[in-house]
């Protein structure tokens, strides 16, 4: 028998990015607000302190801040004629667990959708017939533009401290000399923060681009290019480049997140209230299952709890809110035979490609510097930059270099096939034996030149700095 709670106007059911933001604006209308996330508490500390949070091994490895899908998890199949089968290694599809949700350990790139993007389907028809989209296929239009999102797109950024490069402003072009992006859509205001800057890596790739004519930007970032405090009274420090990115809670609090930008002054609203390790079993309706009266969860200590509400909003990951509306009855079942039904149709996941480059031996760089959503990217192929009708497909891509970051570990070179840990990845073999050598030999020549150096006169050493600034 479930324990009832007492009634809230709202309650919010998973506590990433989506629900925070949802929590700050329904607690601002004044409105008593009980978010439940079916993760552990996380906050700037302790998950947040350094040096404990860039823990290779826990973080990197053993993927802290994802889903554990030994306890949950989706099921794949390729077509209906396959198996459903557990997905049970993390690989590209990580879904977060905890306070902040996948918001506490994404990378921080923060672009803003095309405005064609959103009215897909009618752009194309408009631009080159309404035979040219192929019958069956499902792409739509938002039905909102991008004019009207666009003050919300202003607002996050100002959250979320991003820095960039304007590139017009109320329909001045500002960015030429900047950094902009030509191809973006028009702005209401600048960037909270200039871009950051550019590593080595996004400087060659920029020079590279604009030699054959292509429009190289600064990517938008939501790590910091300089301290911060943002609309909501949240303070941020600037990114140092540490790398420590993606899978990991920034110890500089640079990184923009539920925890750093939202959960500080939520924490300061008594109409709010974040309940963790609640795991949320269905949404409770009423008889003829057109109202949410609530939702039933299990506690921390395995109780069934029901929390009755007026208003229900899911905002968890999309796989989890499609589960929650299948097991509460709610709303049509895709079907893919018979291509009737909403829930659960047409889920987009991100798709990406990676390259590497071999540059000249004159040509150095350090791949240990980095931030998450730092870079250059190149829009000249994104959304509808091109002129897509000799090529039969709608859409399109930016490329980018975004040098995120490379760990000491994961990142060393070993031969093909080499684990990345445990006892067999520890047998030395002699590439990683001549290349430790040459790190050891590199490093005594560097202390030699130390020593040599503070051994120079203090007059000298005085003159030294003067001329080197």
């Amino acid at each position: 028998m479930a324990s009832e709670m007492k009634k809230v106007d709202v309650v919010i059911v998973g506590f990433g990015w989506a629900g925070a933001i949802m929590a700050k604006e329904l607690t601002e209308a004044g409105l008593n607000v009980l978010a439940l996330e079916r993760g552990p508490h996380r906050d700037t500390y302790p998950d947040g302190s350094y040096p404990q949070s860039i823990d290779e091994l826990t973080y990197n490895i053993r993927k802290k801040l994802f889903q554990d899908l030994s306890k949950s998890t989706v099921t794949i199949r390729h077509n209906a004629s396959q198996t459903a089968v557990p997905y049970r290694q993390l690989a590209a599809f990580l879904p977060g667990t905890g306070t902040g949700g996948a918001g506490l350990h994404w990378s921080g790139v923060h672009f803003r959708v095309d405005p064609t993007e959103l009215r897909m389907r009618s752009h194309y028809e408009e631009r080159y017939g309404k035979k040219f989209i192929p019958e069956g296929m499902t792409i739509q239009d938002f039905g909102v533009t991008y004019d009207e999102l666009e003050p919300f797109f202003d607002k996050a950024e100002k959250v979320f401290g991003t820095s960039g490069s304007a590139w017009s402003i109320n329909g001045k072009i500002v960015g030429k000399a900047q950094g902009g992006n030509p191809f973006a859509p028009d702005r209401s205001d600048k960037f909270p923060l200039p871009a950051q800057k550019r590593t080595y890596s996004a400087q060659l790739f920029a020079q590279a681009a604009e030699s054959v004519g292509y429009h190289p930007y600064d990517l938008p970032s939501a790590n910091t290019s300089g301290p911060y405090t943002n609309t909501y009274g949240a303070q941020m420090g600037p990114c140092n480049f540490c790398g420590y990115c993606s899978g990991y809670a920034c110890y500089m609090y640079s990184k923009a997140s539920p925890n750093v930008n939202i959960l500080p002054a939520l924490r300061q609203e008594p109409k709010f209230e974040l309940r963790n390790n609640a795991y949320v079993l269905r949404v409770n309706l009423t008889d003829d299952k057109k109202r949410a009266t609530g939702v039933t969860y299990v506690d921390a200590q395995g109780r069934e709890v029901e929390q009755p509400a007026d208003l229900v909003i899911l905002s968890a990951f999309q796989f989890h809110n499609v589960h929650l509306m299948l097991l509460s009855g709610i709303g049509k079942p895709y079907n893919p035979i018979t291509n009737e039904g909403t829930v659960g149709r047409n889920f987009a996941y991100q798709n990406i490609s990676t390259l590497k480059a071999l540059f000249d031996k004159n040509t150095t760089t350090n791949p240990f510097i980095g931030a998450g959503g730092a870079g250059v990217g190149v829009d000249d192929f994104n959304a509808d930059n091109f002129d897509h009708g000799p090529h039969g497909f709608v859409g399109g891509s930016p490329f980018w270099v975004n040098q995120a970051g490379t760990k000491p570990i994961s990142g060393l070179p070993t031969p093909t096939g080499t684990p990345n840990w445990g006892a067999s990845g520890k047998r030395p073999s002699p590439i990683l034996i001549r290349t430790m050598c040459l790190w050891m030999l590199t490093a005594r020549i560097s202390l030699i030149v130390l020593t040599i150096w503070i051994s120079i006169p203090t007059t000298k050493m005085h003159m030294a700095n003067r001329c080197c600034g």
